[in-house]
């Protein structure tokens, strides 16, 4: 039988703090929100294990590592409304609540957004919401958020996604992979109506089909 909270403790010990993930609030987020209750049963003994975990045809619960460096980069302050593209069963919306005053948990796939709803309920989160869309559609909304996560990998961004933006420092963290296919950690960020981008440390994160490459969309 797995101890699951010593799994999660030796995740933190071992995959986070060693790669210089020590912000206390994330690692406190992280701590408080069981990743095997958002896998299906045969894949819970995979919840902390260091590496990319496929829940279903197009949605992973990514590694730990790269999950705590995109959470690291967002510097998201408690004041903040955060919108989650491609959120799946919940895991990564439930840390962001912990974390940002609202998070929006977006998905177009239907038996992942009812299991997200159940999850975040059993776990007592009354700041989020999830919405059924497309991801690289973002939500028909007028709220300008302060960041737009995606925890996965991406080819491209759509303006309907990054007009999502505040402008004055509205940022959007992901895995960016360009015309060779590496991919990156990276930042975009609107001031003043410009857009900005950085990258940092790479990740071999899988591209979620939803931001694959079109030609007539914002390319990286």
């Amino acid at each position: 039988m797995i101890d699951f909270s010593i799994s999660r403790k030796n995740m933190i010990s071992n995959q986070l703090k060693v790669n210089n993930i020590i912000e206390y609030n994330i690692l406190d987020a992280i701590d408080f929100v069981p990743r095997e209750i958002f896998l299906p049963p045969h894949l819970k003994p995979r919840a902390y294990l260091d590496e990319d975990t496929q829940m279903s045809s197009n949605r992973y619960l990514i590694e730990p590592m790269t999950l705590g460096y995109i959470l690291k980069l967002s510097q998201i302050q408690i004041t903040d409304v955060v919108l989650d593209l491609a959120c799946a069963s919940g895991y990564t919306t439930a840390i962001l609540s912990r974390l940002a005053k609202k998070v929006y948990g977006i998905d177009d796939n239907r038996l992942l957004l009812d299991q997200a709803i159940k999850n975040l309920y059993s776990l007592n989160i009354n700041n989020a919401k999830f919405v059924f869309s497309h991801p690289k559609n973002g939500l028909k909304t007028k709220i300008k958020f302060d960041a737009i996560i995606i925890f996965g990998g991406v080819e491209f961004i759509s303006n309907k996604v990054l007009n999502l933006l505040k402008n004055n420092g509205g940022r959007l963290i992901t895995v960016f992979y360009n015309s060779s296919m590496v991919g990156k950690v990276g930042i975009i960020k609107k001031i003043k109506g410009k857009v900005s981008k950085r990258y940092y440390l790479n990740s071999n994160t899988p591209i979620l089909d939803d931001f694959r490459r079109n030609k007539k969309e914002f390319i990286f």
